[in-house]
């Protein structure tokens, strides 16, 4: 598939909150453009549909049986994504499926096979590795100037209700699925693979909230020695979902930090005056945009792709080894068996 003037033809399977920015997102781009829409919700699905003025069907499954797609996007609650991700691959499809990519590795695995066997691209979307302020981290890290990192902390601790699908264990995975999966997977990209993982649950004291956990810690140990913290909570009110996730990284020659209420990185090397770098705000339409347009160059022209399935798994990996280690009071060491189910909450 290629030419001057060629577009990726998206269908989208999912029509809520955010299968509808999703298809903003899609229009935006000079090489996608939405084919047709599909949710259970036939309202929900109609209503884009005829938002966008393309085909609409109230079971996905219609969708890839008669939409003229190319690819699809899955953008629907997480335990749909294994069998979705299945069925749109033996329709040969590409698939961009947004995070979290499935509930475990066992499912991860599974999808990563059908799209190879079936011969379609899969990508798993994890843009918070995209927006300018973790750019920048990345970036000093690979100057070399700061040197080895040796420790980095997380602290997503925020204020906010859960709602929708998010509120069910079953449906989503567990707090972190929802709320630690950007910060896992950018975690991954500044200091590389995890060799580790320890987690330990908080006390239970919202249960009119959600039936997950109200606070989460995880240590990680990664392959190059360094070793990392991520907190994470939903019932701190002095931080809101953007202002919250503040990144501390402890480097060999300094260090290095982001600060989400200023939307600034600072960095100092040891002996040498602070630098401050501001960023426009939390908007993550650029970051989009970047993995969205390379989903298409990677159909288009076979471009090296910015996330694979691969990123995706990975990510599950270690969400679902914070899970296990949280469970059974050990750490747990990856990479995870290829079967791995545990610890079967969901």
């Amino acid at each position: 598939m290629s030419g001057p003037g060629h577009k990726v033809r998206v269908g989208l399977i999912g029509a809520g909150g955010f299968g509808r920015y999703t298809a903003h997102i899609v229009a935006r781009q000079a090489e996608l453009e939405l084919a047709g829409v599909a949710d259970i919700d036939a309202r929900a699905a109609h209503a884009l549909g005829q938002a966008h003025a393309v085909p609409w069907w109230d079971d996905p499954v219609k969708l890839l049986a008669d939409c003229a797609c190319d690819a699809v996007a899955v953008v629907t609650p997480h335990n749909t994504h294994h069998n979705l991700v299945l069925a749109a691959a033996r329709h040969g499809r590409h698939i961009f499926c947004e995070k979290t990519m499935a509930m475990n590795v066992a499912e991860c695995h599974a999808m990563i096979d059908a799209a190879a066997a079936h011969g379609v691209k899969l990508m798993v979307g994890h843009k918070r590795r995209f927006r300018p302020p973790y750019a920048e981290m990345k970036r000093l890290l690979l100057t070399g100037a700061f040197g080895r990192p040796l420790a980095i902390n997380v602290a997503g601790f925020f204020g906010r209700r859960i709602q929708g699908f998010w509120k069910d264990r079953a449906a989503c995975g567990g707090l972190l699925y929802w709320a630690g999966v950007h910060d896992v997977d950018t975690l991954r990209h500044l200091l590389g693979e995890v060799a580790e993982v320890y987690a330990v649950i908080g006390p239970k004291l919202h249960p009119e909230v959600s039936d997950q956990e109200d606070s989460i810690v995880v240590h990680l140990r990664f392959a190059n020695g360094a070793v990392g913290t991520l907190q994470v909570s939903t019932h701190f009110p002095m931080a809101t979902y953007r202002t919250g996730f503040g990144y501390q990284i402890v480097c060999e020659r300094g260090g290095i930090g982001y600060d989400p209420r200023q939307v600034a990185v600072t960095a100092q090397l040891q002996g040498q005056p602070p630098e401050v770098v501001f960023f426009e705000g939390h908007n993550a339409d650029a970051a989009y945009d970047v993995e969205w347009s390379s989903f298409a160059a990677w159909i288009l022209r076979a471009e090296p792709p910015v996330l694979t399935g691969v990123d995706g798994l990975r990510c599950v990996e270690i969400l679902q080894a914070a899970y296990i280690a949280a469970d059974t009071g050990a750490p747990v060491r990856l990479p995870l068996a290829r079967d791995e189910r545990r610890p079967g909450w969901w």
